[in-house]
């Protein structure tokens, strides 16, 4: 009897330690891995963080990210308080939120109304509401001249460097595209493939790429040869898409 005893009591003794080693990120909760700083942590530029019951995973990087979309302010109603990575909130100061973004990221933000640009750091997370992707400080809606009108389309471009291996010798079937925008709704992409076809630019294509879990559509006005021919094209469309540009 008291061998059957002892038995019971380790395989509980046993079962308990199996449950103290479980991970305590299972699959449910992130679909993707969650980015880890030095000390083995979450890192806070990057953490998975849910609101209004979803649970948004930013990017690991902002390299490469250009997305036109819809931008907000806001202003006197959040002056004070702390933002998402623990700064205070200057509404008068140049900033922004968005969902994604690793905060600290620095972007341009184009406002495709005016041509207006201005240079700033995502310190915050939103805004959560409709299909906004950003939301400016106070101070940043001024420089882009979005106060009054409130909601605007505009370009966010990251400025963060990506580092590209140096090549010996370029490939001889090398072509340059030129790039008329990155979009997050499918279609916005397809209104200003649409456009271009109309406009006689039957090269034009849409590209679906997935940076980091980020789903885009990169809209381009069609692949040429020559830079000169990429450059001819580039320049007729500035009229209709200022912010349009060339790749390689």
């Amino acid at each position: 009897m008291r061998q059957l005893i002892a038995l019971f009591v380790l395989a509980v003794l046993l079962a308990l330690a199996g449950c103290g080693s479980m991970n305590p990120y299972p699959e449910h909760v992130y679909s993707t891995p969650p980015s880890k700083d030095r000390t083995g942590g979450l890192d806070p530029k990057t953490k998975p963080y849910t609101v209004l019951g979803k649970t948004y995973y930013p990017l690991k990087s902002a390299s490469g990210y250009d997305e036109i979309g819809l931008a907000s302010w806001y202003g006197s109603d959040f002056h004070g308080k702390k933002t998402a990575n623990g700064q205070t909130y200057n509404m008068y100061g140049v900033s922004a939120a968005h969902k994604t973004l690793p905060l600290g990221s620095r972007v341009r933000v184009t406002n495709l109304e005016n041509n207006r640009s201005v240079i700033l750091t995502i310190n915050d997370r939103g805004p959560f509401v409709n299909e906004r992707i950003l939301d400016l400080s106070y101070g940043a809606a001024r420089k882009l001249g979005t106060v009054d009108s409130g909601v605007v389309k505009v370009r966010v471009t990251s400025l963060t460097a990506e580092v590209v291996p140096t090549r010996l010798a370029e490939p001889r079937d090398k072509l340059y595209h030129v790039r008329v925008g990155a979009f997050a709704v499918r279609e916005n992409a397809l209104h200003v493939h649409r456009q271009l076809l109309s406009a006689g630019y039957r090269g034009a294509n849409i590209t679906v790429v997935d940076r980091d879990g980020q789903i885009l559509h990169i809209v381009q006005a069609g692949s040429f040869q020559s830079r000169g021919q990429a450059e001819r094209v580039m320049e007729a469309l500035k009229g209709d898409f200022p912010t349009c540009y060339i790749i390689s």
